[in-house]
């Protein structure tokens, strides 16, 4: 009997020294819409609901060194979307933290560029993807969807290495991603192979992102650049550059923004997004704010560069915040579409989150 007691003991003791240095945690968002858009040229005009759910496992502590730690991954299902890798591939990470300086292997979690700072009255749908397959050259997407400036082409969700350097009034960040396409982890058994094959090279990025020491002021900027196989060779589809800067300031009920997206992509085709967004908070509960975008390319990857023409699109958007569940809507105007001349887009997204 004392034998098993001090086993029992034992382990007791295990567990709690376990669960002392060690918290994991479970949380998930659900997001239901209603997405109605119309175009005048292109018989792709709808309306129906979309869905994205998700599940985040995370766990912290500390190492048997003493160094702390963070870990987590998450699981979404969006829709009609098949379950497939991409399912798992969202903010997959361990975090070596030592003081203000984090080191990361990890996807979709290290500091980048992929949200709109002028978005300011909140929601998951940025202008651009109002838009989307609503009169475009390919029948997809909008100019900056074609191009990638909404994130600057940035490989957040490939699996890669990073650092991260906390300052107090900014994040410095720097990350590596072997393969910045197809960067999702491949098997790694024994039987199959560790890592995906290099079909879109490496990349390197930085940014940076704070409030440098102001109240209410959030500035980033951002650099990625990812070399062809053959350097200084025009015409690779590899070969990509991007940059985006963006700058936020609020003052009492009142918010601005201003941001700007430059990239280089395929055959050298250059892309520039310029977005201002304002917003008032009419109570505590609702805010409403007010967007411009304007996207310039000198091509598309279906059209010559002389036929290209100026997107642009304006829209006005409301939060209202009820507790467990935030209500979004946005309403969007898009011209020359696609950087197709005469091409105009009217659409509208109605939103419902819950966190959990």
């Amino acid at each position: 009997m004392k034998k098993i007691l001090c086993t029992t003991a034992l382990a007791s003791t295990l567990l709690v020294s376990a669960n002392a240095i060690a918290q994991t945690t479970v949380t998930g968002q659900l997001d239901l819409s209603y997405n109605a858009k119309e175009s005048n040229t292109v018989a792709n005009s709808y309306r129906g609901f979309g869905r994205e759910s998700q599940i985040n496992i995370q766990n912290k502590g500390k190492l048997s060194n003493g160094v702390d730690y963070a870990a987590g991954f998450s699981w979404e299902v969006d829709g009609n979307e098949a379950v497939g890798t991409g399912s798992f591939g969202e903010n997959t990470y361990i975090d070596f933290i030592f003081g203000k300086t984090t080191l990361t292997v990890s996807a979709d979690h290290i500091q980048n560029p992929d949200f709109e700072i002028t978005k300011l009255s909140g929601g998951i749908a940025d202008v651009d993807d109002l838009m989307a397959a609503a009169g475009s050259a390919d029948g997809k997407n909008s100019l900056a969807q074609i191009h990638g400036t909404q994130n600057a082409n940035s490989a957040y969700s490939a699996h890669g290495f990073g650092i991260v350097q906390d300052f107090g009034v900014a994040k410095a960040s720097l990350f590596y991603a072997p393969n910045r396409t197809g960067g999702l982890a491949a098997s790694n058994d024994s039987t199959g192979v560790t890592t995906n094959i290099d079909t879109g090279n490496s990349q390197m990025e930085v940014m940076v992102r704070g409030d440098f020491g102001v109240k209410g002021l959030d500035v980033f900027a951002y650099a990625g650049k990812s070399d062809s196989d053959t350097p200084g060779t025009s015409g690779s589809s590899n070969d990509l550059e991007g940059r985006k800067y963006g700058i936020s300031y609020n003052f009492g009920q009142f918010s601005v923004a201003a941001s700007q997206s430059k990239v280089e992509s395929t055959s050298a085709i250059e892309a520039k997004t310029t977005s201002f967004g304002a917003a008032f908070a009419a109570t505590k509960e609702i805010t409403i704010g007010l967007i411009h975008s304007k996207t310039e390319a000198d091509g598309t990857t279906t059209t010559a560069r002389a036929t290209t023409s100026d997107e642009t699109i304006k829209a006005v958007n409301i939060g209202y915040n009820l507790g467990p569940v935030v209500i979004n809507a946005m309403y969007a105007q898009g011209t020359d579409v696609g950087g197709v001349a005469n091409v105009d887009t009217d659409a509208l997204h109605l939103n419902f989150t819950t966190k959990f």
